[in-house]
């Protein structure tokens, strides 16, 4: 690769990076170029170059976040795999991702608020959602009587709503749980994929 080029591509990625960094913290209006520039350690005229604006910049990160997790969590929703299975898949792979951006349900709830919905809007969410093989499964399952009759977009709320919260409420868990570390309340989302799951598996099967 030509070195000059390699260089954009090191700097452009730097500057996401801190970018990402610094929305997830301060929101989108909270967030500064000059903040952004400050965290990738360039100075704003290289943010402008590469981005032209913070709304620019703010579009490209967030967009890119929402696929890949979309994608993940799609692929999951639509995988031939048993009902029982996808849903600790579903779990697992959700919390793993919510830990790994524990700043981001708080974020994406105070930007919809604000009228930033065209981050779900652009990936079409709610279609992919209504038509995916999970929400078949549901359904099919419920005719035939293998779990109860359900609607399937509660049961999904139900899941993501119920991971979402520890990480919204953080402050909260960690006074009543008394944790005294980080380790603590990351051993805590682990022992909580069980007991999300059994929750939701002993909801289905009860008829």
């Amino acid at each position: 690769m030509d070195t000059s080029r390699e260089t954009d591509l090191n700097t452009e990625q730097k500057i996401k990076e801190a970018a990402r960094k610094v929305f997830l913290e301060k929101g989108f209006d909270g967030a500064k170029l000059k903040h952004i520039a400050q965290e990738a350690d360039v100075n704003i005229a290289l943010v402008n170059y590469y981005f032209r604006s913070k709304e620019q910049l703010y579009k490209s990160i967030f967009l890119e976040a929402f696929k890949n997790f979309f994608g993940t969590i799609y692929h999951l929703l639509n995988d031939e795999l048993p009902l029982e299975i996808k849903i600790w898949k579903l779990i697992d792979r959700y919390t793993d991702f919510l830990a790994a951006n524990p700043h981001l349900p708080l974020f994406v709830l105070s930007e919809l608020l604000k009228g930033g919905g065209v981050l779900i809007t652009d990936l079409e969410m709610p279609k992919l959602l209504k038509t995916s093989h999970f929400v078949m499964q549901l359904r099919e399952e419920g005719e035939r009587g293998t779990i109860r009759k359900v609607d399937p977009i509660q049961v999904l709320s139900t899941l993501i709503g119920t991971l979402v919260l520890p990480f919204m409420a953080k402050p909260i868990i960690t006074l009543i749980a008394d944790f005294e570390n980080e380790e603590q309340f990351r051993v805590f989302l682990e022992n909580r994929k069980t007991v999300v799951f059994e929750m939701v598996m002993g909801y289905l099967r009860s008829r």
